[in-house]
């Protein structure tokens, strides 16, 4: 497996792999229209995430396909310069429970050591519990906020402290 900053060619992947997963955890809760729009937007969206939302894309690349993907970048709430936000990692549903995620998680989280980031946030939907026991199982707590999700669910914000 190597991770890495997502080239331009991977861009078509890496929303791929978003897409797949999302449906997944999403399936039996959010309608299959609503679905296909939001897969049809990310298409879109992820050609110019890096350079026009001072992001960086990560990509898990396993037997020269990309199998799972990170994107970290300034907090959407201003919280302060040493605050890094991770706005999500995605693992192709083929690849769950092979370390995918977990690699992708530690070099997110050592490039925030490099660059100074002392706290780590990150939303998770609520009704995802294999992403909320992933996130548990490496560190993050809910620090009490929350915003509106699909349907009557709810996003959690989680945080971390960097090390």
């Amino acid at each position: 497996m190597e991770i890495r900053i997502a080239r331009p060619e991977d861009t078509a992947a890496v929303a791929e792999v978003h897409i797949a997963a999302r449906n997944t955890y999403y399936d039996g809760h959010v309608d299959a229209a609503v679905l296909d729009r939001r897969a049809a937007e990310l298409r879109g969206i992820y050609r110019d995430i890096p350079e026009r939302f001072n992001r960086k894309l990560w990509c898990a690349e396993v037997d020269g396909e990309v199998a799972g993907m990170a994107l970290t970048g300034p907090p959407m709430n201003w919280l302060g310069p040493w605050v890094g936000q991770l706005h999500q990692i995605h693992v192709h549903p083929n690849h769950w429970r092979k370390g995918v995620g977990t690699a992708l998680h530690e070099t997110c989280v050592e490039a925030w050591r490099e660059a100074g980031v002392t706290v780590g946030v990150l939303e998770v939907w609520s009704s995802n519990d294999r992403a909320q026991s992933f996130y548990e199982s490496h560190g993050w707590r809910p620090d009490g906020h929350t915003r509106p999700g699909p349907g009557d669910t709810t996003y959690v914000r989680l945080r971390r402290t960097i090390i």
